[in-house]
């Protein structure tokens, strides 16, 4: 996989959560680089609210543009946890 304008090689994302309060990472996962940001994050979520007891609740969570999917915004108001979306601007086709 190669999109436009990223580095070619072999690399790894770091996918982070933070408590914006307190400002504390409280989740980190890595992956290959061709593992699409948002696939990992409904089990990372997930985990930390059974693992920690977090209840965030009425709490709303904001993420960039590569969450915003379907299945997140359904997982999250099923929790009844806001999401705040960035705004994921159209892809651009090179003309040949």
């Amino acid at each position: 996989m190669h999109r436009e304008g990223k580095p070619k090689g072999f690399f790894y994302l770091d996918h982070r959560t933070v408590d914006g309060k307190h400002n504390l990472i409280t989740d980190t996962y890595v992956t290959a680089r061709n593992v699409h940001d948002s696939q990992p994050y409904m089990a990372r979520l997930k985990r930390q609210l059974e693992r920690f007891g977090f209840n965030p609740v009425g709490v709303g969570v904001v993420f960039d543009a590569g969450y915003f999917t379907a299945p997140i915004c359904h997982l999250l108001l099923t929790e009844q946890i806001y999401p705040v979306l960035g705004y994921r601007r159209p892809s651009v086709v090179a003309q040949t």
